[in-house]
Protein backbone atom coordinates (compact mmCIF):
# COMPACT_ATOMS: atom_id res chain seq x y z
CA UNK A 1 0.00 0.00 0.00
CA UNK A 2 1.31 2.93 -0.26
CA UNK A 3 0.03 5.32 2.51
CA UNK A 4 -0.01 9.63 3.37
CA UNK A 5 -0.07 10.45 6.63
CA UNK A 6 -1.02 14.05 7.43
CA UNK A 7 0.24 15.35 10.95
CA UNK A 8 0.37 18.64 11.48
CA UNK A 9 0.71 19.02 15.06
CA UNK A 10 4.39 20.65 16.35
CA UNK A 11 3.89 18.78 20.01
CA UNK A 12 4.72 15.29 20.64
CA UNK A 13 1.25 13.89 21.71
CA UNK A 14 -0.52 10.35 21.79
CA UNK A 15 -1.67 10.77 17.83
CA UNK A 16 1.95 11.55 17.08
CA UNK A 17 3.31 8.80 19.00
CA UNK A 18 0.98 6.33 17.10
CA UNK A 19 1.88 7.68 13.36
CA UNK A 20 5.71 7.53 14.02
CA UNK A 21 5.24 3.87 15.56
CA UNK A 22 2.94 2.65 12.95
CA UNK A 23 4.42 4.45 9.73
CA UNK A 24 7.61 2.80 10.60
CA UNK A 25 6.07 -0.36 11.35
CA UNK A 26 4.25 -0.69 8.06
CA UNK A 27 7.59 0.40 6.17
CA UNK A 28 9.43 -2.15 7.82
CA UNK A 29 6.65 -4.51 5.96
CA UNK A 30 7.07 -3.23 2.77
CA UNK A 31 4.66 -0.68 2.24
CA UNK A 32 5.33 2.45 1.50
CA UNK A 33 4.75 5.30 3.49
CA UNK A 34 4.81 9.10 3.03
CA UNK A 35 4.45 11.86 6.01
CA UNK A 36 3.19 15.38 6.07
CA UNK A 37 3.90 16.99 8.88
CA UNK A 38 4.64 20.76 9.81
CA UNK A 39 8.46 22.27 9.46
CA UNK A 40 8.77 22.82 13.38
CA UNK A 41 7.53 19.47 14.11
CA UNK A 42 9.39 17.15 16.69
CA UNK A 43 8.22 14.06 14.57
CA UNK A 44 10.50 15.26 11.37
CA UNK A 45 13.11 13.87 13.10
CA UNK A 46 12.33 10.39 13.44
CA UNK A 47 11.53 9.05 10.70
CA UNK A 48 14.28 7.49 8.41
CA UNK A 49 15.42 8.27 4.78
CA UNK A 50 12.94 6.00 3.04
CA UNK A 51 9.65 7.72 4.20
CA UNK A 52 9.40 10.52 2.56
CA UNK A 53 8.75 13.38 4.70
CA UNK A 54 7.20 16.80 3.27
CA UNK A 55 7.44 19.40 5.74
CA UNK A 56 4.42 22.10 4.47
CA UNK A 57 1.82 24.21 6.92
CA UNK A 58 -1.76 23.64 5.79
CA UNK A 59 -2.63 27.04 6.08
CA UNK A 60 -6.30 28.05 6.71
CA UNK A 61 -8.77 25.37 6.76
CA UNK A 62 -9.57 24.41 3.04
CA UNK A 63 -6.85 26.23 1.85
CA UNK A 64 -6.91 25.86 -2.07
CA UNK A 65 -3.73 25.47 -2.44
CA UNK A 66 -2.60 22.97 -0.69
CA UNK A 67 -5.01 21.05 -1.34
CA UNK A 68 -4.49 21.09 -5.02
CA UNK A 69 -0.84 19.87 -3.67
CA UNK A 70 -2.76 17.33 -2.29
CA UNK A 71 -4.29 16.31 -5.32
CA UNK A 72 -0.98 16.40 -7.34
CA UNK A 73 0.91 14.28 -4.60
CA UNK A 74 -1.51 11.40 -4.43
CA UNK A 75 -1.84 11.18 -8.06
CA UNK A 76 1.91 11.56 -8.26
CA UNK A 77 2.49 9.14 -5.60
CA UNK A 78 -0.66 6.90 -6.46
CA UNK A 79 -1.90 6.92 -2.79
CA UNK A 80 -4.52 4.50 -1.65
CA UNK A 81 -5.63 5.83 1.24
CA UNK A 82 -4.77 8.99 3.43
CA UNK A 83 -4.45 8.60 7.33
CA UNK A 84 -5.55 12.37 9.11
CA UNK A 85 -6.31 13.26 12.82
CA UNK A 86 -7.72 17.22 13.84
CA UNK A 87 -10.31 19.25 11.87
CA UNK A 88 -7.85 20.74 9.75
CA UNK A 89 -6.05 17.94 8.38
CA UNK A 90 -9.73 16.25 7.72
CA UNK A 91 -10.93 18.90 5.99
CA UNK A 92 -7.89 19.62 3.49
CA UNK A 93 -6.81 16.13 3.31
CA UNK A 94 -10.57 14.98 2.83
CA UNK A 95 -11.29 17.35 -0.06
CA UNK A 96 -8.11 16.05 -1.69
CA UNK A 97 -8.72 12.49 -0.91
CA UNK A 98 -12.49 12.91 -2.50
CA UNK A 99 -11.44 14.50 -5.72
CA UNK A 100 -9.23 11.32 -6.09
CA UNK A 101 -11.31 8.65 -5.07
CA UNK A 102 -9.22 7.27 -2.30
CA UNK A 103 -10.09 6.81 0.84
CA UNK A 104 -9.69 9.29 4.59
CA UNK A 105 -9.10 7.56 7.57
CA UNK A 106 -9.37 9.93 10.65
CA UNK A 107 -7.13 8.19 13.36
CA UNK A 108 -9.01 9.90 16.93
CA UNK A 109 -7.21 9.95 20.20
CA UNK A 110 -9.64 11.38 23.00
CA UNK A 111 -13.32 11.97 22.99
CA UNK A 112 -12.93 15.60 22.68
CA UNK A 113 -11.51 15.71 19.12
CA UNK A 114 -15.61 15.47 18.19
CA UNK A 115 -18.00 18.38 18.92
CA UNK A 116 -21.42 19.45 17.92
CA UNK A 117 -19.82 22.61 15.72
CA UNK A 118 -21.78 22.48 12.66
CA UNK A 119 -18.23 22.80 10.61
CA UNK A 120 -16.99 19.74 12.52
CA UNK A 121 -20.06 18.02 12.02
CA UNK A 122 -20.39 18.54 8.18
CA UNK A 123 -16.59 18.18 7.57
CA UNK A 124 -16.19 14.62 9.77
CA UNK A 125 -19.32 12.84 7.98
CA UNK A 126 -18.66 14.42 4.24
CA UNK A 127 -15.10 13.66 3.92
CA UNK A 128 -14.57 10.97 6.83
CA UNK A 129 -14.87 6.94 5.54
CA UNK A 130 -14.17 5.24 8.80
CA UNK A 131 -12.13 6.20 12.10
CA UNK A 132 -9.86 4.60 13.74
CA UNK A 133 -9.75 4.54 17.84
CA UNK A 134 -7.62 3.05 20.46
CA UNK A 135 -10.19 1.70 23.05
CA UNK A 136 -14.17 0.66 23.23
CA UNK A 137 -14.47 3.42 25.90
CA UNK A 138 -13.64 6.31 23.85
CA UNK A 139 -16.72 5.45 21.21
CA UNK A 140 -19.30 5.48 24.12
CA UNK A 141 -17.96 8.77 24.92
CA UNK A 142 -17.63 10.81 21.93
CA UNK A 143 -21.22 9.35 20.77
CA UNK A 144 -22.57 11.41 23.96
CA UNK A 145 -20.68 14.65 22.82
CA UNK A 146 -21.60 14.24 19.17
CA UNK A 147 -24.88 11.98 19.47
CA UNK A 148 -24.48 12.48 15.01
CA UNK A 149 -21.80 10.05 15.24
CA UNK A 150 -22.20 6.32 13.38
CA UNK A 151 -20.66 3.63 16.02
CA UNK A 152 -20.35 1.54 12.72
CA UNK A 153 -18.05 3.97 11.25
CA UNK A 154 -15.37 3.27 14.10
CA UNK A 155 -12.52 0.35 14.13
CA UNK A 156 -10.69 -0.29 17.53
CA UNK A 157 -7.37 -0.81 16.96
CA UNK A 158 -5.23 -0.67 20.77
CA UNK A 159 -2.36 0.85 21.67
CA UNK A 160 0.83 -1.36 21.75
CA UNK A 161 4.22 -1.43 22.86
CA UNK A 162 6.91 -4.24 22.74
CA UNK A 163 8.32 -5.66 26.13
CA UNK A 164 11.35 -3.82 27.03
CA UNK A 165 14.07 -4.75 29.19
CA UNK A 166 17.23 -2.55 30.31
CA UNK A 167 20.15 -3.32 32.29
CA UNK A 168 20.57 -2.56 36.02
CA UNK A 169 23.85 -0.24 34.26
CA UNK A 170 21.89 1.21 31.82
CA UNK A 171 18.90 1.91 34.16
CA UNK A 172 21.39 3.40 36.90
CA UNK A 173 23.26 5.63 34.08
CA UNK A 174 19.74 7.02 33.55
CA UNK A 175 19.13 7.55 37.26
CA UNK A 176 21.88 9.70 37.69
CA UNK A 177 21.63 11.48 34.45
CA UNK A 178 18.26 12.75 36.26
CA UNK A 179 19.88 13.61 39.20
CA UNK A 180 18.90 10.94 41.35
CA UNK A 181 21.23 8.92 43.98
CA UNK A 182 21.61 5.01 44.64
CA UNK A 183 19.10 4.52 46.83
CA UNK A 184 16.62 6.75 46.17
CA UNK A 185 13.01 5.64 44.78
CA UNK A 186 10.74 7.39 41.91
CA UNK A 187 7.52 8.30 41.72
CA UNK A 188 7.27 9.14 38.36
CA UNK A 189 5.50 10.44 35.23
CA UNK A 190 5.72 11.12 31.48
CA UNK A 191 2.94 13.50 30.41
CA UNK A 192 2.64 16.45 28.13
CA UNK A 193 2.00 19.34 30.72
CA UNK A 194 -1.28 20.51 29.83
CA UNK A 195 -3.88 21.91 32.50
CA UNK A 196 -5.93 19.10 31.30
CA UNK A 197 -3.11 16.72 32.26
CA UNK A 198 -3.00 17.93 36.18
CA UNK A 199 0.02 16.66 37.05
CA UNK A 200 -0.48 19.96 40.04
CA UNK A 201 -2.78 17.05 41.40
CA UNK A 202 0.68 14.62 41.57
CA UNK A 203 2.68 17.20 43.08
CA UNK A 204 0.02 18.05 45.89
CA UNK A 205 -0.69 14.68 46.45
CA UNK A 206 3.21 13.76 46.86
CA UNK A 207 3.91 16.88 49.14
CA UNK A 208 1.08 15.46 51.60
CA UNK A 209 3.39 12.32 52.16
CA UNK A 210 7.05 13.40 51.62
CA UNK A 211 8.00 14.08 55.31
CA UNK A 212 7.55 10.51 55.56
CA UNK A 213 9.24 9.38 52.67
CA UNK A 214 12.86 10.68 52.67
CA UNK A 215 13.57 7.97 50.35
CA UNK A 216 11.36 8.81 47.57
CA UNK A 217 11.22 12.00 44.60
CA UNK A 218 8.87 12.92 42.08
CA UNK A 219 10.29 13.12 38.73
CA UNK A 220 8.13 15.08 35.84
CA UNK A 221 9.18 14.20 31.89
CA UNK A 222 7.57 16.48 29.50
CA UNK A 223 7.32 19.56 28.80
CA UNK A 224 4.25 22.16 27.99
CA UNK A 225 2.56 25.56 28.63
CA UNK A 226 2.00 24.35 32.89
CA UNK A 227 5.23 24.21 33.42
CA UNK A 228 5.89 27.38 34.40
CA UNK A 229 3.56 26.87 36.99
CA UNK A 230 4.38 23.76 38.14
CA UNK A 231 7.72 24.29 38.30
CA UNK A 232 5.97 27.33 40.90
CA UNK A 233 3.75 24.87 42.96
CA UNK A 234 7.02 22.93 43.72
CA UNK A 235 8.65 25.89 45.05
CA UNK A 236 5.84 26.71 47.29
CA UNK A 237 5.43 22.94 48.32
CA UNK A 238 9.40 23.68 49.38
CA UNK A 239 10.26 20.38 47.53
CA UNK A 240 12.25 21.89 44.74
CA UNK A 241 15.33 19.54 45.75
CA UNK A 242 13.35 16.22 45.77
CA UNK A 243 10.78 17.33 42.23
CA UNK A 244 12.95 16.68 39.07
CA UNK A 245 11.80 17.97 36.03
CA UNK A 246 13.44 16.34 33.37
CA UNK A 247 11.86 18.10 30.18
CA UNK A 248 11.16 16.06 26.90
CA UNK A 249 12.74 12.65 26.03
CA UNK A 250 12.85 11.01 22.94
CA UNK A 251 13.16 7.66 24.50
CA UNK A 252 10.41 7.42 26.88
CA UNK A 253 10.66 3.31 27.56
CA UNK A 254 13.98 4.18 29.05
CA UNK A 255 13.23 6.62 31.34
CA UNK A 256 9.80 4.80 32.35
CA UNK A 257 12.64 2.06 33.48
CA UNK A 258 13.53 4.73 36.23
CA UNK A 259 10.60 4.70 37.82
CA UNK A 260 9.40 2.40 40.82
CA UNK A 261 5.91 3.47 40.44
CA UNK A 262 4.70 5.32 37.72
CA UNK A 263 1.10 8.18 37.25
CA UNK A 264 -1.27 9.18 34.97
CA UNK A 265 -3.74 11.82 36.61
CA UNK A 266 -5.25 13.24 33.21
CA UNK A 267 -8.88 14.53 33.15
CA UNK A 268 -9.55 13.19 29.87
CA UNK A 269 -7.86 10.58 27.69
CA UNK A 270 -8.57 8.09 25.05
CA UNK A 271 -6.31 5.03 25.75
CA UNK A 272 -2.93 6.79 27.13
CA UNK A 273 0.12 5.27 25.21
CA UNK A 274 1.95 6.17 28.34
CA UNK A 275 0.01 3.46 30.36
CA UNK A 276 0.78 0.73 27.83
CA UNK A 277 4.74 2.00 27.78
CA UNK A 278 4.70 2.07 31.41
CA UNK A 279 3.27 -1.71 31.97
CA UNK A 280 5.44 -3.02 29.00
CA UNK A 281 8.53 -1.52 31.19
CA UNK A 282 6.70 -3.81 34.35
CA UNK A 283 6.31 -0.54 36.55
CA UNK A 284 3.60 -0.59 38.53
CA UNK A 285 0.50 2.06 37.81
CA UNK A 286 -1.78 4.42 39.45
CA UNK A 287 -4.00 6.41 36.83
CA UNK A 288 -7.36 8.08 36.97
CA UNK A 289 -10.40 6.62 36.12
CA UNK A 290 -10.80 8.16 32.58
CA UNK A 291 -11.62 7.21 28.75
CA UNK A 292 -10.07 3.53 28.28
CA UNK A 293 -8.01 3.04 31.30
CA UNK A 294 -10.14 0.46 32.36
CA UNK A 295 -9.50 -1.97 29.39
CA UNK A 296 -5.72 -2.20 29.98
CA UNK A 297 -5.64 -1.93 34.15
CA UNK A 298 -7.66 -4.41 36.61
CA UNK A 299 -7.89 -2.30 39.55
CA UNK A 300 -5.69 -4.22 42.38
CA UNK A 301 -4.33 -7.11 40.08
CA UNK A 302 -1.80 -5.05 37.92
CA UNK A 303 -2.22 -1.61 38.89
CA UNK A 304 -4.90 1.17 40.90
CA UNK A 305 -7.43 2.99 39.07
CA UNK A 306 -8.74 6.29 41.21
CA UNK A 307 -11.41 8.55 40.64
CA UNK A 308 -10.03 11.92 38.94
CA UNK A 309 -9.37 14.23 41.57
CA UNK A 310 -10.03 12.40 44.28
CA UNK A 311 -6.53 13.25 46.50
CA UNK A 312 -7.23 11.34 49.31
CA UNK A 313 -7.89 8.06 47.07
CA UNK A 314 -4.32 8.83 45.55
CA UNK A 315 -2.87 9.25 48.57
CA UNK A 316 -3.99 6.27 49.97
CA UNK A 317 -2.64 4.03 46.71
CA UNK A 318 0.78 6.29 46.39
CA UNK A 319 1.67 4.93 50.16
CA UNK A 320 0.21 1.69 49.85
CA UNK A 321 2.51 0.45 47.01
CA UNK A 322 5.31 2.82 48.60
CA UNK A 323 5.73 0.87 51.59
CA UNK A 324 4.71 -2.82 50.11
CA UNK A 325 7.20 -3.76 47.96
CA UNK A 326 6.04 -7.16 47.54
CA UNK A 327 2.31 -5.42 45.78
CA UNK A 328 4.76 -3.47 43.34
CA UNK A 329 6.08 -7.04 41.96
CA UNK A 330 2.57 -8.66 41.75
CA UNK A 331 1.57 -5.48 39.67
CA UNK A 332 4.94 -5.34 38.10
CA UNK A 333 4.79 -9.19 36.99
CA UNK A 334 0.73 -8.64 35.80
CA UNK A 335 1.36 -5.72 33.78
CA UNK A 336 3.91 -7.43 31.66
CA UNK A 337 1.45 -10.06 31.22
CA UNK A 338 -0.92 -7.70 30.03
CA UNK A 339 0.62 -6.65 27.69
CA UNK A 340 2.19 -9.72 26.24
CA UNK A 341 -1.22 -11.28 26.01
CA UNK A 342 -3.48 -8.05 24.47
CA UNK A 343 -1.03 -5.24 23.82
CA UNK A 344 2.03 -5.58 22.02
CA UNK A 345 3.16 -3.89 19.14
CA UNK A 346 3.32 -6.86 16.86
CA UNK A 347 -0.59 -6.41 17.64
CA UNK A 348 -1.17 -3.60 17.35
CA UNK A 349 0.62 -3.53 13.55
CA UNK A 350 -0.87 -6.81 12.26
CA UNK A 351 -4.48 -5.17 13.21
CA UNK A 352 -4.09 -1.86 11.74
CA UNK A 353 -2.05 -3.47 8.35
CA UNK A 354 -5.55 -5.82 8.02
CA UNK A 355 -7.81 -3.08 8.25
CA UNK A 356 -6.33 -0.74 5.52
CA UNK A 357 -5.77 -3.79 3.21
CA UNK A 358 -9.31 -4.03 3.69
CA UNK A 359 -10.06 -0.35 3.05
CA UNK A 360 -8.11 -0.27 0.11
CA UNK A 361 -9.72 -3.95 -1.57
CA UNK A 362 -13.40 -2.86 -0.95
CA UNK A 363 -12.85 1.22 -2.09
Amino acid sequence: MNILYISVKKSWRGVTSWVVKTALALNKRGHHLYLLSHPKSKINKSLPLDIKLIEKRLGPSYNPVMIGYLVYFIITYKIDLIVTNIDKEVAIGGIAARLTGIPNIRRVGREDDFNNRFRSKWCHKLLVDSCIVPCQTLIRNARIRAPWLNPAQFKVIYNGRDISEFSPEIINLQRLRMGVNPGIKILGINSHLHRKKHVEHLIQAFARIAPDFKNWVLVIVGTGPEERNLRNLAIESRLTERIIFFGFVENPMLICSTFDIAFSVSKIEGFPNTIVEYMAMGRPVIATDVGGVREIIRDGINGFVVPFGDQRALVDRMVRLMTHEEMRQQFSREAIKTVRESFTEKQMIDDLEKYLKGIVKHR
